[in-house]
């Protein structure tokens, strides 16, 4: 999941079933206490996407009961991506960003969500009356006439014919059908495994929302035919992708059609994997070299900084098992001041996401030192120099109140080591702060 998603950690479900009456029915408790809700029922993830968009964006959606209901963490990490792209083709002194929706949806989701979170300017296109008069009523609720535009549009064209060819488009996004009507239901590995219905969670669409003639292969191709014609007028062209088996054709196809660049990546959030493909004419844009073999790219910012526990080494401090390191792990952290925050567990594998409001752990050896000393020699602690910190920028200051955030994760590598691991995901001075507080870690661990 993109490190900027907000949905990295999970929503808890208890808090919206006691302050949300209308997801509050669809919420069941498990034995162990455990608030769930059944991703299969469609009234229940319906419930959850809207619950969550009045929450966490002050959105107020409707989502009608035979339309696709979109779920947030893909979106949000779709959109995000496009910001990544945007930040490194379009020119810093320029603000106003506008793009295309192809098949905006029942709700507008796409437009809405970067209208609310980024200011972002939005043209959205729809074929189906249905989707179109819900997302037309879903921008006047929310007052976003002057960011968002919907049209009615014929399903012979996406683009050509759709937009104002006199204005410049910094990108387009779409959510393709990704079956073929013709064969319709998800692809299988196996001939003897029966084809389950599609989409697996909220399975409740309208067939022209997932199932469309040719697959997604031939609706992107149609796609990639009409951008061609539109290159003056569009910076980036990008799209989502079902199937990975679908990424190869497509690119055959960009390279058909003469695109001087394109990037993929993946989008993982649970147990679903979509693609992204974005594609430019520009010449003065380089996403990918088209003459190499795209490298992978999940959304995970720098890599993570590793230390390897063994079993020999770890044999004073208790039980060596994942749950104690990232305890004594977690114990470290608060004495740091940091907010700590729960993350999905797996067998084997914990992690935990924290926060610093402040620099707390720069010069910790220097601290240290001092108050040894002061100890042996009996003497009254007088306050310390203050030590250097990080200092944030004054984006960073208003729009997230914290210094530095980042992950940690314990796993099992093997029967007699435990891999520690840190990963920066924003603020402070980069990697070199968590590469401070994993020094700082490693001496109180060992060194003391």
């Amino acid at each position: 999941m993109h490190p900027r998603n907000p949905y990295r950690i999970p929503p808890d479900f208890k808090e919206l079933a006691l302050k949300f009456p209308e997801f509050r029915k669809h919420a069941k408790q498990k034995l162990s206490g455990k608030i769930e809700i059944d991703f299969k029922d469609a009234a229940a993830v319906r419930a959850l996407s809207t619950v969550l968009l009045k929450r966490d964006f002050n959105l107020e959606v409707e989502l009608p009961p035979d339309r696709l209901v979109p779920t947030l963490p893909l979106r949000i990490n779709y959109l995000l991506w496009v910001e990544d792209l945007l930040q490194s083709a379009k020119p810093a002194t320029e603000q106003l960003v506008h793009g295309i929706d192809i098949g905006t949806g029942a709700c507008c989701i796409y437009p809405i969500l970067a209208a609310r979170m980024k200011g972002w300017h939005f043209t959205a296109t729809e074929t189906d009356e249905v989707n179109f008069k819900c997302s037309v009523d879903t921008v006047e609720r929310n007052c976003l006439q002057t960011h968002v535009a919907v049209i009615k549009v014929s399903a012979e064209s996406m683009l050509r014919g759709n937009i104002d060819t006199t204005k410049l488009y910094d990108f387009t996004m779409c959510n393709p059908p990704f079956f073929d009507s013709d064969s319709f239901g998800p692809k299988s590995r196996s001939e003897k495994r029966p084809l389950p219905m599609c989409p697996k969670s909220g399975g409740s669409t309208s067939a022209t929302e997932i199932a469309v003639k040719g697959g997604e292969v031939k609706f992107i191709e149609n796609l990639i035919n009409e951008c061609h014609d539109l290159k003056p007028c569009v910076r980036l062209f990008t799209t989502m992708v079902g199937h990975k088996s679908s990424l190869v054709p497509i690119k055959a196809l960009l390279k058909e059609a003469g695109a001087c660049s394109w990037k993929e990546t993946e989008f993982c959030q649970g147990r679903t994997t979509r693609w992204g493909l974005a594609w430019t004419f520009s010449d003065n844009i380089v996403l990918g070299s088209p003459t190499q073999s795209q490298r992978k790219t999940r959304m995970k910012g720098p890599p993570p900084l590793n230390y390897s526990i063994s079993r020999e080494r770890w044999s004073s401090k208790g039980e060596f098992s994942v749950a104690c390191v990232l305890l004594k792990s977690v114990e470290l952290l608060n004495s740091l001041k940091m907010e700590i925050r729960k993350v999905k567990e797996k067998k084997g594998r914990k992690a935990v996401e924290f926060i610093a409001k402040e620099n707390t752990w720069s010069n910790q050896r220097r601290r240290q030192r001092e108050e040894k000393r002061i100890a042996n020699q009996g003497l009254e602690q007088p306050e310390l120099k203050k030590a250097k910190i990080d200092v944030a920028t004054p984006e960073q200051q208003n729009n997230h109140k914290f210094c530095l955030k980042g992950l940690i994760l314990v796993e099992e590598t093997d029967t007699d080591f435990i891999s520690l691991q840190l990963q920066w995901i924003e603020g402070g001075l980069g990697r070199e702060s968590v590469n401070q507080i994993l020094q700082y870690m490693k001496n109180h661990l060992f060194e003391k």
